[in-house]
């Protein structure tokens, strides 16, 4: 299959937009099977009324565009709502761990990872943190095993990896440099870069390519640290044993406060992009046998555009404080 139809997103009007990539959506047509996979990861995964449940329908009340239509035009549409699951799964994972203290955190996400192997037993651990999520990863397991796709066995093993690596360092980081890696782990970038290839049926020669490495390094800063800057108003406020953002990471490294903090990191994405634009000018005047890679490097700026324009205009960054309010007006 072809990717959904796209169409570019006229940002001229949103003031906190400061990207310089380009923004397509794929809202219009993939809506159907974007919807039908926030349903059966949302309604699989949390339990009527729960704070994850919320969290999760508060996630997609964005206005300004649904986040999977924004970042994801390149893929193929049979793949999209596969992308849907896994990425929404992910982030129910995350709204469930950040509760928990960092300790039981890596138990319930070793106990998630048994879903990825066939030791797996659904009786196991019920009444869990992670217990729904464990199921429905199991059961997403079975169906894509059913496609026969042998690109599917190395999927779910960097998931697995991810999941064991992702919530895995305490530390206490005093640099943006030191942080980064965190940053890139804790945002399951090296899965999501093996799913987005998955879902534009990228050759798996192109993870080893020294272009498109360096190439997904700079996009897996960007998404980052865009995301480190618009969220830092929710994360300052949360009751958590662990605030892991790149803000407070410069106030610490530069001993300033968070009002010059937010700039100096909005001038380091600024940058990170220029040098994003300058590596995909390179690849984009490679020989014609290069296409996949070319390929590859539009969908993930294309990605890279449409996460950053989600984060700059979502109601979960910039209204953090009525959360609980907007999803119950949102169900009227």
């Amino acid at each position: 299959m072809a990717p959904f139809a796209s169409h570019p997103v006229d940002t001229t009007n949103v003031s906190s937009y400061f990207s310089s990539f380009p923004v397509k959506s794929c809202e219009l047509d993939a809506l159907p099977a974007i919807q039908q996979g926030l349903n059966d990861t949302i309604y699989g995964c949390t339990t009527p009324g729960s704070k994850e449940r919320k969290k999760a329908e508060y996630r997609h009340t964005n206005p300004a565009g649904n986040i999977f239509g924004l970042s994801l035009a390149l893929c193929e549409a049979d793949r999209v709502g596969y992308v849907v699951k896994f990425i929404e799964f992910l982030c129910i994972v995350d709204d469930v761990m950040e509760d928990l203290p960092f300790g039981e955190a890596c138990t319930e996400h070793t106990i998630l990872r048994q879903a990825l192997h066939d030791s797996y037993d659904e009786h196991q651990y019920g009444g869990r943190a992670v217990s729904l999520m464990r199921n429905f990863l199991y059961e997403l397991r079975i169906e894509l095993a059913s496609m026969e796709d042998p690109s599917t066995s190395l999927l779910l093993k960097t998931l697995d990896t991810s999941l064991r690596d992702r919530d895995s360092n305490d530390s206490e980081f005093l640099t943006l440099a030191g942080y980064i890696p965190y940053r890139k782990m804790n945002f399951d970038y090296d899965f999501v870069c093996q799913l987005l290839r998955w879902a534009m049926c990228i050759p798996p020669t192109i993870q080893d390519d020294p272009l498109a490495r360096s190439y997904e390094h700079i996009i897996g800063v960007i998404v980052g640290l865009t995301n480190d800057y618009f969220s830092w108003e929710m994360e300052r406020l949360e009751p958590t044993d662990r605030i892991r953002n790149a803000v407070l990471v410069l106030m610490k490294e530069h001993s300033v406060n968070e009002m010059q903090a937010k700039p100096m990191l909005k001038e380091v994405i600024i940058e990170e992009e220029r040098k994003a634009r300058e590596l995909m000018g390179e690849i984009m005047d490679l020989p014609e046998e290069h296409e996949p890679l070319k390929r590859y490097v539009a969908g993930m700026e294309l990605f890279a555009a449409g996460y950053s324009f989600w984060c700059a205009t979502c109601p979960r960054y910039h209204r953090p404080q009525n959360e609980e309010s907007f999803v119950e007006q949102a169900k009227l």
